[in-house]
């Protein structure tokens, strides 16, 4: 089995600077927007991705931190942990342990780990840094390992078309247009910065404008996820600003 550490860097934009964070997270040498998207690819099916993180405290005082992780999508018969304080086996979601950071401090203990086990396709596994003491204080990005180049999610790319969610950031509605172009099944997730699904929205017509109502969402940051025949062939930031 092959371990690849490939990595390219979707940002989609940079908002953020409305919502204060104290972490830092850096990867590859680039120091990461709140929701960016890391991709790791491989044109082999049996491969092991590791993606480390060095983490920083960018505040004056010390904070206690923790990591979650959330699955967005997950390819049948892939494995995936993490690492903090120490390697946790796959079904922990959220590390047990914190890290106390002084101000000022990093910290390189943080991998994703993914091991693909034959199976092809794309996963996306959310990881969130947060303060133990104070949630809000938080920063995430998405970590896309592709296996086999990606066959089962180019497969659901050709059968559907799909624009970025508009407008973003947002206040009260959202919409997107779609076509399914012949796929069976769509739906749209959308889930905030610690993982949690916050709204799903099931999508019963081959082609069209979506519109999304968000009033129930509360100012921050999410992640949308427009997943056609169980693959999700998009995954992309969501900002709420009132």
């Amino acid at each position: 089995m092959k371990k690849i550490l490939l990595i390219t860097f979707l940002a989609y934009f940079s908002t953020l600077g409305l919502f204060a964070q104290s972490i830092q997270i850096s990867v590859g040498g680039k120091v990461l927007n709140n929701g960016d998207t890391v991709i790791l690819v491989s044109t082999d099916t049996l491969v092991s991705f590791t993606l480390p993180a060095i983490v920083k405290n960018n505040s004056t005082k010390s904070i206690s931190i923790k990591v979650k992780k959330a699955e967005l999508s997950i390819i049948n018969g892939s494995e995936n942990y993490f690492c903090w304080y120490q390697c946790y086996i796959p079904n922990v979601f959220v590390s047990p342990d914190s890290i106390l950071f002084s101000p000022g401090s990093t910290n390189t203990n943080f991998s994703g780990d993914y091991i693909s086990h034959g199976y092809s396709g794309a996963s996306y596994i959310m990881y969130t840094f947060f303060d133990m003491h104070n949630t809000n204080d938080s920063i995430a990005f998405v970590a896309k390992y592709v296996a086999g180049s990606g066959v089962g999610i180019e497969n659901a790319k050709a059968k559907a078309q799909v624009s970025n969610i508009y407008p973003n950031p947002a206040r009260n509605t959202v919409s997107l247009n779609y076509d399914l172009n012949g796929a069976q099944y769509a739906q749209l997730e959308i889930h905030n910065i610690l993982g949690s699904l916050v709204k799903t929205v099931e999508i019963d017509k081959t082609s069209g404008l979506l519109n999304i109502d968000v009033t129930d969402l509360n100012n921050g940051v999410y992640f949308y996820s427009f997943i056609v025949d169980d693959k999700v062939i998009t995954s992309k930031k969501l900002v709420i600003q009132r």
